[in-house]
């Protein structure tokens, strides 16, 4: 496809050129109007040169449109407001977009803004015996869609996961597995019943407190003599089991799982040989001072000498740079967690520079419910598979009510994509509210809607006459371009920022617009309606399939070819 941007920076640059003004093309700054019908593209260049050059902003601006060289791509361009330069793009120019958008198909808005860059992306990191929750819903959420993203734009990306498989946590539940007799056979609903009742007595009970504390340095030391390990045994594996179960119902895999057990001994190793250096022995513990650098003093190794999640993700750092060569590693984190990697990052600097400078910690922020009868068997706190079965259920409820018929599968791809669109159409680290009825409306901003803005293309497509398999298309005469092909061409250009800023939610914005262009303009009109528009329509139809399609697989949504 044309880069049409470079096509404007240069045009502008010329005619500044022309008169006697040198500026490189990166300095020519591109955006989008809010509002379509004021253009495709707003420069702000005779603004940032007015003053410099002796000339009021508009007066500038009007000397640069006039000395513009022609492009068969611009229509037009014109001044507006105190020195803003619009330019309105061709029929030519969206005569041409829509016809590689159909040529590219599946790999419309690839890019190779990230090519030849290596990437790990750490996310949906869970805690062994406990069941994934709404907190890892939203991590694996925005972590699955960067993945996507950042692959899409061009770079080789490693998919990891942390589960924590040592805490004093998992001492609770080994506990309450023990104390509710469900030793021999558990399931991880027993296992998340079990750290309740275990996190419950540890606070009220001292006799427990005891107990859970030797449970859990049992576990330290992998003493296979105790029941409490070969307990930790089996449960870890359920947890595994479990985790891969979920993660492949949200549509995610990794490559590779790295274990606390293993970054615990590595962290603990690596603190002990920068003490004093970097760290101080305090109380019988290690301590870094983050008070010094506008942080906070935590401890890396307790006074048991146990390795905490400080230390652990320390020896993470150390686990990746050994084992994988890349440019950036980038992990998903939830807010409460920010000021934790802040002091990861910190003391790394003063153990390796590259473990701070090659490491990126996102942070998304926390997910509440308002409606729908979601129940918990986790203290309180839902589970990600009671949120999607709610929603399946509720999907199913309202498609009997429509009189509409409705597959397991269908309500399922509905289902997680409702749930993952509320998520990651709020940007990361921002707090989001959840509500059953909106998440599943068919009517606007939300999953199932560009859903069935995809469907609704198919079943045009799939009542189309036979087509001659011709991928270039035709503008008619008289045709008004509309909204739908200006919003067309932008998306690699919202892809491509999606990645480099880490920001799914531009993906998710961008398609609830192509969506709402489409079906306004469907609600106008028929498309099937023999004329020698026809056509013309049916392509500017397939080619919103395939822009909304990519970018709900980006997304982490599949699209149901029926709904």
């Amino acid at each position: 496809m044309v880069n049409i941007q470079d096509v404007i920076q240069k045009i502008v640059k010329e005619a500044l050129s022309g008169a006697g003004v040198e500026v490189g093309e990166a300095e020519i700054v591109l955006e989008h109007p809010a509002d379509l019908a004021h253009g495709d593209y707003s420069c702000n260049i005779a603004m940032r040169l007015a003053k410099e050059l002796g000339k009021s902003p508009r007066e500038l601006a009007e000397n640069i449109v006039s000395a513009l060289p022609k492009s068969e791509y611009i229509s037009k361009a014109e001044v507006a407001g105190p020195g803003f330069i619009n330019f309105y793009l061709s029929k030519e120019f969206f005569e041409r977009s829509l016809s590689e958008v159909i040529k590219e198909k599946e790999s419309f808005g690839k890019g190779g803004q990230l090519k030849d860059k290596k990437i790990l992306l750490e996310h949906s990191s869970p805690n062994l015996f406990k069941p994934f929750h709404i907190g890892h819903l939203l991590n694996n959420t925005y972590g699955e869609a960067l993945t996507r993203i950042i692959g899409f734009a061009g770079a080789d990306v490693v998919k990891i996961s942390f589960p924590s498989d040592v805490s004093p946590g998992i001492a609770k539940a080994v506990w309450g597995i023990i104390e509710t007799g469900v030793i021999d056979d558990f399931t991880i609903e027993q296992i998340g019943d079990a750290y309740v009742h275990g996190s419950n007595a540890y606070k009220e009970d001292a006799n427990a407190k005891e107990r859970i504390d030797e449970i859990n340095k049992n576990i330290y030391k992998k003493d296979e003599s105790t029941l409490e390990y070969k307990i930790y045994k089996r449960g870890r594996q359920i947890s595994l089991e479990y985790f891969e179960q979920i993660t492949e119902r949200l549509g995610s895999e990794f490559n590779e799982l790295i274990f606390e057990t293993d970054a615990e001994i590595i962290g603990k190793r690596i603190v002990i040989e920068n003490t004093p250096k970097v760290f101080e022995e305090s109380d019988g513990a290690i301590i870094f001072r983050g008070s010094e650098y506008g942080l906070f003093d935590n401890v890396y190794i307790n006074s048991a000498g146990f390795g905490t999640y400080l230390a652990k993700d320390t020896g993470l750092l150390s686990i990746k740079f050994s084992k994988y060569d890349f440019d950036k590693s980038v992990t998903i984190t939830d807010i409460e967690q920010k000021q934790h990697f802040e002091l990861v990052k910190k003391s790394a600097e003063f153990i390796n520079k590259d473990w701070a400078e090659k490491s990126d910690y996102l942070q998304h922020g926390r997910l509440s419910l308002t409606t729908g009868k979601i129940s918990s068997r986790s203290g309180g706190v839902p589970l990600a598979t009671d949120i999607l079965n709610a929603v399946n259920e509720r999907a199913m409820v309202r498609a009997t009510e429509a009189k509409s018929e409705m597959t397991n599968e269908t309500a399922e791809m509905i289902a997680v994509g409702a749930v993952k669109y509320t998520i990651i159409k709020v940007s990361m680290g921002k707090n989001i509210i959840f509500d059953m009825e909106k998440s599943l409306s068919f009517e606007g901003d939300s999953g199932p809607y560009l859903q069935y803005t995809y469907a609704r293309c198919k079943s045009v497509l799939a009542k189309a006459p036979p087509k001659r398999g011709e991928t270039n298309v035709q503008i008619p005469k008289d045709w008004e371009v509309t909204n739908i092909e200006k919003l067309l061409y932008r998306f690699p250009e919202v892809v491509e920022r999606a990645a480099l800023e880490y920001e799914p939610h531009y993906i998710a914005n961008y398609l609830n617009d192509l969506a709402s262009a489409y079906n306004s303009w469907y609600g106008q009109g028929k498309i099937l309606d023999g004329s020698d528009n026809e056509h013309y329509k049916l392509a500017l139809t397939e080619a919103t399939s395939h822009a909304i399609k990519n970018g709900l697989y980006l997304l982490g949504i599949e699209t149901p070819e029926r709904m």
